[in-house]
């Protein structure tokens, strides 16, 4: 196999990233912040990998292109010299799968949670809505001591209505609502109890600028409760005009510039 194609394979992996932490020669493949392969972009013929220990002898006693780790643990890492490799291309893809699941199996639970959330579009109809309506009430109208009414959810057939989901479940949730050709509104915002703080409200955030980005929007406004202020800053978000109350609580409106 080439570098190229081995980099591919590393990068179409379900988040990986590539990093250069170390050098700028040493291309470092991370999935939730931890290596599943580092490769020599300068010789460009090896990879390490992360094994499983209990094979490594195997690995080294049938297979002359696989050494112990340069640099790496010698029980969970191995070098391959996939240039001249006396593999077929596929078991070296299996190995590359191999140090991937390794690494994202011991991520810790929630990070694992974070990875597997996929996000999307639904409308009213789906099922998918009466769980935001719950997951709505739940997070931001309870604390509140506010019930939901229909009335809270008159014109939302219009809207835009984004979900992160885990294993089925929506677990974030958002609305774009078009306030001109030009901006657009994202509201009820919310983002399951059990998993905020993971990054999961960014995701849902970046994801919502993309959709309204394709449909033309150029500018997001939004009312942010005091509390979530300077997260929203932090993405990108600046505050126009004074404080207000909205549900009973204080309020800033904030923008950004697609």
């Amino acid at each position: 196999m080439t570098f190229n194609e081995i980099v591919k394979y590393c990068t179409l992996k379900p988040h990986a990233k590539q990093t250069y932490p170390f050098d700028e020669v040493t291309l470092v493949m991370k999935i939730g912040g931890k290596i599943f392969a580092l490769l020599d972009t300068e010789g460009m013929e090896t990879i390490n990998l992360k094994h499983d220990s209990e094979y490594l002898h195997e690995l080294l006693a049938n297979y002359s292109c696989i050494k112990p780790g340069y640099h790496m643990s010698k029980k969970h890492w191995i070098t391959l010299h996939y240039t001249h490799a006396d593999m077929h291309d596929a078991d070296i893809l299996k190995l590359i799968d191999r140090s991937y699941e390794m690494v994202k199996s011991s991520l810790p639970k929630k990070m694992k949670a974070l990875l597997d959330i996929s996000f999307s579009m639904f409308d009213i109809q789906s099922p998918a809505y009466k769980q935001a309506l719950i997951l709505r009430q739940d997070i931001l109208r309870t604390p509140l001591n506010i019930t939901m009414t229909d009335k809270d959810i008159v014109g939302e057939d219009l809207d835009i209505h984004i979900g992160g989901f885990h294993e089925g479940v929506l677990i974030a949730y958002c609305i774009i609502s078009r306030i001109d050709n030009q901006v657009a509104k994202i509201r009820q915002v919310a983002v399951s109890s059990k998993l905020q703080g993971e990054g999961i409200g960014t995701k849902l955030n970046e994801y919502a600028e993309v959709v309204a980005m394709e449909r033309g929007f150029r500018t997001i406004i939004l009312h942010a409760r005091k509390n979530v202020i300077q997260w929203y800053e932090s993405i990108g978000y600046e505050i126009i005009g004074d404080e207000f109350l909205e549900v009973s609580i204080p309020h800033h409106k904030m923008f950004k510039n697609l």
